[in-house]
């Protein structure tokens, strides 16, 4: 069978391949998973589908160019509170409700959840953890100060570079007792896992965290707030232990398996 062409968002790891984080890499990995078939990177011109990432904006510029062609979208989500969607593609998942509310004249209601949920599939789970906090610091915050005193005040912490080849990333995250990320989808594999975790942010920022919210909303989850970095370093120790009562992800198996039925049939 033909590879399935797929967009996801390369960055600076189009041409370093020590630069390509591991969240918009694992798109390939997962698709090629869930469908049993190679996957090639297309661009949004010749693409079959998008799936995980903030990237469901790059449906305009389809329209925008005249592509007859539709696209398959497959759990992808949406990064902009202003962002109207066009229903001329095919939507069998989106990451979350407020994605889904975008949409406008939707005919059917897709899947809510983000394939990277599926992760999980990927790389086993360890039988014993052996790091106790991952940190996971997005590609903005990885040369950022705050990063070495999350490690200086948080015993057991590790770093986990984004920048990894994803499967190690997998791995690290899979071995925490908890996770601490400014990185999406390393809250989003932690999830996978089952791993209880906290979303940690350097600075409020309504348009920053618009897709977190995206995210959460596939839960029920209304509007959680994120742990600023500042609030979270005057007590670590209260901080992680509040997180961890805290913690739910209702219907988490339930949408696994949801995300994997509504895989396009390309």
């Amino acid at each position: 069978m033909k590879p399935i062409r797929l967009f996801w968002c390369r960055g600076s790891g189009r041409d370093n391949a020590a630069q390509q984080n591991f969240g918009d890499y694992l798109s390939a990995d997962v698709v090629e998973f869930v469908s049993g078939r190679k996957v090639q990177h297309a661009s949004i011109r010749r693409a079959d589908m998008i799936a995980i990432g903030s990237v469901l904006n790059r449906e305009k510029k389809a329209k925008s160019w005249g592509l007859p062609r539709k696209l398959h979208i497959w759990g992808t989500g949406s990064g902009d509170p202003k962002d109207e969607f066009s229903s001329r593609h095919y939507f069998h998942a989106v990451r979350g409700q407020k994605c889904l509310d975008q949409i406008k004249g939707a005919k059917a209601k897709p899947v809510l959840g983000d394939p990277g949920l599926l992760a999980s599939s990927l790389v086993n789970k360890p039988q014993t953890k052996r790091i106790r906090v991952g940190v996971i610091p997005h590609i903005r915050h990885r040369d950022s100060t705050v990063v070495s005193e999350l490690l200086s005040q948080i015993p057991g912490a590790k770093v986990i570079d984004v920048f990894s080849p994803v499967k190690e990333v997998l791995s690290e995250i899979a071995s925490c007792d908890f996770v601490l990320s400014t990185s999406l989808h390393g809250l989003i594999v932690a999830d996978s896992y089952g791993v209880p975790n906290q979303w940690v942010t350097t600075g409020r920022c309504a348009g920053w965290e618009y897709k977190f919210q995206d995210y959460y909303s596939s839960f029920g989850l209304q509007d959680p707030a994120p742990l600023t970095t500042e609030e979270l370093l005057l007590n670590p120790s209260k901080s992680i232990e509040e997180a961890l009562q805290q913690y739910e992800r209702p219907g988490l198996d339930d949408m696994k398996q949801a995300l994997v039925k509504a895989f396009p049939a390309l």
